[in-house]
């Protein structure tokens, strides 16, 4: 043993030791979502749903599959709903009726008979599950954007997403639905409690979960409805009053199973990925009244300055490996002002090429005022997220009214041709924002939320897609691990694939300038510590390889 290892041994355990202590707390109050809190729902009839399943919870929690698969998250919760009695459903559409009687109410019922009503915070549905309820008076017209202004117009929209009406699990939304004009909360939307948070879900009580919420008219015609925030407790809405939902699907078992094992263990390259900002003068992400309490603004633009303020990311151009790599922002019309990738061919002086895997997708896609073509022939406006290399990670959210609708095998809207999210899974996505009828530009999902809360933040991907999303009870699949978690090699000091106590030490040891403000400091300090609390809990029941 050479002279001083003993003294340099307890040198390290010390500092390591003080610095846990540091790290640790505040930590309880900043738990991110765990397996604990998450439900995984599928159906053994149905084989595709099993198989998924299985693949994420284990052969341990789901008995009747191929056996022997370990699962990536084995410590979630499982629901099978052929146990429960339910007539089983089929993939891609479902009706209202369907709706209650084959998911929410027998999802209900196994949480009041398991004692889980208050434990769990996420729904995990499960490939093979449908995604989209039909409207209760006219049932396709989510499908047609002018007959589905009509349908606004008249306050009577009632089509929404399997996925967002669980949400709002315990509210009895139908009730009073006769096809009139916002005769019933499932009319429309709800203003999401969730949405813009920075905190963990888990910050507030589900206490009142189950207890009928106060929620009044907003604006109309939609209509847009909002909780109370007054009175007693178990008359307002809050975040514990809503399960976060996500959905392990894509075109195939494969693709669904190669999405859960890309957002295992996240830690990203911060000088090697591309983060795009795809828009044009069109503005597709501002409406007037009575949606402006919707608005995000000029999101394209506050989400990259957001990322490049922050510092671990750096702006594109500036990384000389790949001058692609880092934050692009193009809010120009014309085809030599639309990303591309690499891996198709267009049309020459068409597209502007991105060789760096991408980490962030956010465009107007087909409705960007001008999309190249393929040299093979077609529009890049279906195909364009085919053409990129991914990172591990990499999020899609695009201002495209049907991307999420081939989910089930329902395809792309004929009608109205646009690229799908499952096109970008199979790519090598790893998390998606989708919509499964029009959704209207106003509810899109917030790129500088998701930004500020998985991109540059600690919150799980539940948590962050969720916080994004201004409305519940509407269109949008959250796919994609729940209870992941973006590491970033800023962070990942000792490159373990792990951002944990042993990087603060390095730190301490050697200072790191993550935030690249040209200078080591404590707001280094303060950015590694706020990643290591934030997985403090979540780390304790992940088995790493």
């Amino acid at each position: 043993m050479p002279p001083g290892f003993m003294q340099l041994c307890h040198t390290r355990l010390a500092a390591a030791t003080l610095a846990f202590a540091a790290a640790s707390s505040v930590a309880r109050a900043q738990e991110t979502l765990t397996e604990g809190q998450t439900l995984v729902i599928y159906d053994s009839r149905i084989a595709d749903s099993l198989a998924v399943a299985e693949h994420y919870a284990g052969s341990l929690k789901i008995p009747g599959g191929s056996g022997g698969v370990p699962g990536t998250r084995p410590g979630v919760r499982v629901c099978d709903l052929a146990s429960t009695g339910a007539l089983a459903t089929t993939p891609g559409n479902i009706s209202y009726a369907d709706f209650i009687a084959r998911l929410r109410d027998p999802i209900r019922q196994y949480l009041t008979d398991q004692g889980l009503v208050f434990d769990v915070r996420c729904l995990v549905l499960t490939k093979g599950l449908p995604h989209r309820i039909q409207d209760t008076d006219n049932a396709n017209v989510g499908d047609n954007p002018v007959n589905f202004v009509t349908e606004i117009n008249l306050s009577d929209a009632t089509c929404a997403s399997v996925d967002s009406e669980l949400t709002l699990l315990w509210q009895s939304l139908t009730t009073g639905e006769a096809g009139g004009s916002s005769d019933s909360k499932a009319d429309g939307m709800i203003l999401n409690p969730y949405w813009r948070s920075r905190l963990p879900v888990s910050t507030w009580s589900t206490a009142n979960i189950q207890s009928a919420k106060t929620i009044t008219l907003g604006n109309t015609p939609g209509p847009l409805w909002q909780g109370t925030t007054t009175g007693t407790a178990a008359l307002r809405t809050t975040p514990g009053d809503m399960y976060l939902v996500c959905r392990l699907d894509a075109k195939t078992v494969a693709d669904a199973n190669a999405m859960i094992d890309r957002a295992r263990f996240l830690v990203v390259d911060v000088n090697q990925v591309a983060l795009l900002f795809d828009e044009d003068p069109a503005n597709l992400d501002n409406l007037p009244a009575p949606f402006s309490l919707l608005d995000n603004g000029e999101d394209y633009t506050a989400a990259a300055n957001a990322i490049i303020a922050d510092g671990r990311f750096p702006a594109s151009g500036t990384v000389l490996a790949n001058p692609t790599a880092g934050v692009t922002l193009d809010s120009a019309a014309g085809t030599s002002n639309f990303f591309v990738g690499p891996l198709l061919s267009f049309t020459p002086g068409q597209g502007r090429l991105i060789t760096a895997p991408v980490l962030f997708l956010a465009s107007y896609g087909s409705n960007h005022n001008g999309v190249p073509t393929l040299l093979a022939g077609g529009s890049a406006g279906t195909v364009y997220a085919s053409s990129f290399n991914y990172s591990d990670g990499a999020i899609f959210n695009t201002i495209e009214s049907y991307n999420g609708r081939d989910f089930g095998g329902l395809g792309g809207n004929p009608s109205v041709p646009q690229q799908q999210a499952s096109d970008f899974l199979a790519a090598g996505g790893t998390f998606a924002i989708a919509h499964v009828w029009e959704p209207l530009a106003a509810t899109i999902a917030d790129n500088t939320v998701l930004v500020q809360n998985f991109v540059n933040g600690e919150l799980s991907w539940a948590e962050a897609a969720w916080s994004s999303i201004p409305v519940l009870s509407w269109m949008h699949l959250v796919v994609g691990d729940p209870l992941a978690r973006l590491h970033r090699t800023s962070e990942d000091l000792n490159l373990d694939l792990d951002v944990d106590i042993n990087d603060l030490h390095d730190w301490t040891q050697n200072p790191v300038d993550i935030n690249r403000s040209g200078v080591a400091d404590d707001a280094d300090r303060q950015l590694l510590l706020k990643a290591i609390r934030a997985g403090d809990r979540t780390d304790l029941t992940n088995i790493r390889p």
